[in-house]
């Protein structure tokens, strides 16, 4: 059998199980996207867009900070999530709230461990951000070294007083 056989035979047998471990996370992402305010995203573009005035592709790269800002509150979200879940499922009556909330941060980690995965996309995120961050103050930098340069180029030279010269 060729491993594209094996692979396909592999996913075809194993699809109930990865249903089964991503069904929790399924309903906390469709619980998540039916509570976003569809006019939150084009007030944070506008918003972006206001603070780094951006020019040429800069555009894109102040519409990617967006995205990624949405995400990064979706981690937030899924977080809050993941933890009232697994209270729900552990916490004994006599617990405290940190207690409660203790129980519930182990049953992840010796469960499916989503907390730490979700906490390695949000530092991917994060990351990606700040890489955002750093390019528009650069092309902001060396734009406005351009504008001095051009600004000292026309100095040098005597203006001009007649059309014809």
């Amino acid at each position: 059998m060729k491993n594209s056989q094996k692979d396909t035979a592999l996913r075809l047998t194993n699809d109930k199980s990865i249903a089964a471990r991503y069904a929790p996370i399924h309903d906390m992402v469709t619980a998540l996207l039916a509570k976003t305010d569809p006019d939150g995203y084009t007030k944070l573009v506008e918003e972006l867009r206001a603070d780094w005035k951006p020019v040429d592709a800069e555009v894109q790269i102040v519409e990617l900070m967006a995205d990624i800002s949405c995400r990064i509150r979706g981690c937030l979200y899924l977080e809050t999530e993941i933890l009232k879940g697994n209270i729900r499922v552990c916490a004994e009556p006599q617990d405290t709230p940190d207690m409660a909330l203790g129980r519930a941060y182990i049953r992840d980690f010796e469960g499916p461990n989503l907390l730490d995965k979700l906490s390695r996309y949000q530092s991917k995120l994060s990351s990606e951000f700040s890489r955002c961050i750093r390019i528009l103050q650069l092309r902001a930098k060396s734009r406005k070294y351009a504008e001095a340069r051009i600004a000292a180029t026309l100095a040098k030279h005597k203006p001009c007083t007649s059309v014809i010269q």
